[in-house]
């Protein structure tokens, strides 16, 4: 079985090689492969089952017990979040970011969507309704803690500028469940990758707090990174997470992320590599890497380089 490590070495890709551009608002995406690859290598049977093309094999899935288990599952997770809050949240004025919280240890995931959609958001609609602003458009992430409780974060996204909206007085009577925390947007010009990664790492303290078992599981995916956080009153002080750490605490097969109707997708472009980088000139390269695919007898069977760029940036910076 195939196996993909980062680069050893340097690639060279020619300006033919085939490119996926991915256009998420701000943020540019692009994928390059050395060699092209066509068609998946499997094919699904039925939900136990798929067979292998390349050797007519029929095997058995191996069904995760949770979200640490499978990297993948969890890579792909949290870059289709980063990617919806990329391509819908733009420009900061106009979107808050809302923190619910439960008053108590609510561990029902049924009664959570149950009580954003079918008892928060009518309310916060007629309440924009009501004060003569537009209806936003939402994407919505649930997140556990450690105890075993839920949180839910919420991006609202108005047409124009976002209302002001009083945290105690108002929105925290509307959720009518415990605690919020409103939030304005600014200072960052990639809101997905802060939030992806925050959805993913624990903060350090909040690890120490668990079982040991459950310190153990949270320890398994990553080591300790320190960041850069708002702490209550606004002011930017470090703090210590665990990489991944957040991981093992997500049911399987649960869908974390919702959204309502008119949240924008992001735009997926296949181009050559050549095209690709005239797409990008404007923008500011942000990060990148880039992958080998390894056969079993240790022989690289391709090269995937992933580029990040940040369009608003080299606005900024040729202002």
């Amino acid at each position: 079985m195939a196996t993909v490590r980062q680069a050893l070495s340097d690639i060279v890709l020619d300006k033919y090689s085939y490119s996926r551009v991915t256009t998420m608002g701000n943020i540019i995406e692009v994928v390059t492969m050395q060699k092209r690859c066509f068609g998946p290598p499997v094919v699904r049977i039925d939900k136990d089952h798929f067979m292998d093309l390349r050797t007519g094999e029929l095997l058995k899935y191996k069904h995760i017990e949770n979200r640490a288990e499978s990297k993948e599952s969890v890579r792909r997770t949290l870059s289709h979040i980063r990617a919806l809050i990329n391509t819908n949240v733009t420009e900061p004025e106009n979107c808050c970011w809302v923190t619910l919280t439960y008053k108590e240890n609510m561990t029902d995931t049924k009664r959570l969507y149950r009580d954003f959609t079918k008892i928060f958001w009518p309310r916060l609609c007629r309440w924009c309704k009501q004060n003569g602003h537009e209806k936003p458009e939402y994407i919505m992430v649930v997140e556990p803690q450690g105890r075993g409780a839920w949180h839910i974060h919420a991006f609202f996204i108005w047409p124009g500028k976002a209302p002001f909206i009083p945290n105690d007085d108002v929105m925290a009577k509307l959720w009518g469940q415990g605690f919020t925390k409103t939030k304005a947007i600014d200072n960052c010009d990639n809101v997905g990758a802060y939030f992806s990664a925050y959805l993913g790492d624990m903060p350090l303290d909040e690890v120490y707090q668990l079982p040991v078992a459950d310190q153990i599981r949270a320890f398994s995916d990553g080591g300790i990174e320190e960041k850069e956080v708002a702490n209550e009153q606004g002011q930017m002080e470090k703090k210590k997470f665990v990489k991944g750490g957040r991981l093992f605490l997500y049911p399987p097969k649960m869908n974390i992320v919702r959204k309502s109707k008119g949240i924008k997708l992001p735009v997926v472009e296949k181009m050559t590599y050549l095209e690709a980088k005239e797409k990008v000139r404007s923008a500011k390269q942000t990060f990148s890497r880039t992958y080998e695919v390894v056969d079993e007898d240790g022989s690289v069977i391709n090269a995937i380089c992933k580029t990040y760029y940040n369009s608003r940036r080299k606005e900024e910076s040729n202002t």
